[in-house]
């Protein structure tokens, strides 16, 4: 556990790229509109690129409220030239060479080709290639063995958790809404690792990146996917984490988290209070 989750904590410090970025909404914010956020999705749609094939998925946690967490990934579509890379690099790897000698190119190459993360310096991008090895054709699970969750983090989350949990998986999921039109066809388990942490930059809601470890079920994750999950959903459902090997270093985490937590409600709070005034200003210059 230690050395994951100081492998969390590097791959924490090192710039995302928007890929992966999730600006959440919130129902008690007045100034959210649905028009306006659905206007947003379709024309970020509507820039993808050409070349990749779109997996989007419909899932999670509907069980009390009529929302959901709607996650598009792409899975770019390797050219004849770069999946011909890409084979010279899968052969090296199953040949059992050293990682450490493939470039920074030929590291993201692989990344792309099964969907993964890109963030990183060329030591992150290495050792995501190898526990992406380690964990795949099922090995995941008797790496984190369902036995090995035993602590309930209902509400305490936080950077470098190993979590499991269940999702309800749907079928179709309405932008305008932003909720399930159908009934659940099934649930999935999913174990995996929170990467990162953060506040949409708008709504100032908190969003976990998690990825895979393994997954079984309707719909499975494929091994290390970047899942994004809202805070309340992974809440909302019984998350169970495995055991830090140093439980007070992981207690500074989670008060950092905290701390980060309080400044983003109270920006946000700020900022609701003076919409409001401008708002009543204005009502109240006009009689």
């Amino acid at each position: 556990m230690a050395s994951d989750q100081e492998q969390s904590r590097e791959i924490e410090n090192e710039p995302e790229s928007d890929e992966f970025e999730c600006s959440d909404d919130s129902d008690d914010d007045p100034s959210f509109d649905v028009v306006e956020e659905t206007r947003s999705a379709l024309s970020a749609l509507s820039l993808k690129k050409p070349r990749s094939r779109k997996c989007k998925v419909v899932d999670e946690n509907l069980e009390s409220e009529s929302e959901i967490d709607a996650v598009e990934s792409e899975i770019p579509k390797l050219d004849e030239k770069d999946e011909k890379s890409f084979e010279k690099v899968e052969d090296l790897i199953k040949a059992g060479g050293d990682l450490g000698k493939l470039k920074v190119d030929q590291c993201k190459l692989y990344l792309r080709k099964y969907g993964l993360r890109l963030t990183g310096k060329k030591s992150v991008l290495v050792s995501r290639i190898q526990e992406h090895r380690d964990i795949i054709d099922g090995r995941g699970e008797k790496k984190y063995p369902p036995e090995s969750f035993l602590l309930n983090c209902k509400g305490d989350a936080c950077l470098g958790d190993v979590v499991m949990f269940e999702q309800n998986v749907y079928e179709m999921f309405s932008i305008a809404s932003r909720s399930a039109t159908g009934p659940s066809c099934g649930t999935r388990t999913v174990a995996g690792r929170i990467v990162k942490e953060s506040y949409g930059a708008a709504k100032q809601q908190h969003t976990f990146t998690i990825e895979v470890l393994w997954s079984k079920g309707v719909k499975p994750w494929p091994p290390l996917h970047p899942l994004l999950i809202k805070g309340r959903n992974l809440y909302r459902i019984k998350t169970m984490r495995q055991m830090w090997d140093n439980e007070p270093e992981r207690f500074k985490v989670l008060q950092e988290k905290h701390d980060r937590g309080f400044c983003a409600r109270s920006s946000r709070d700020m900022r609701i209070q003076m919409k409001e005034r401008r708002i009543n200003g204005i009502a109240i210059k006009r009689y």
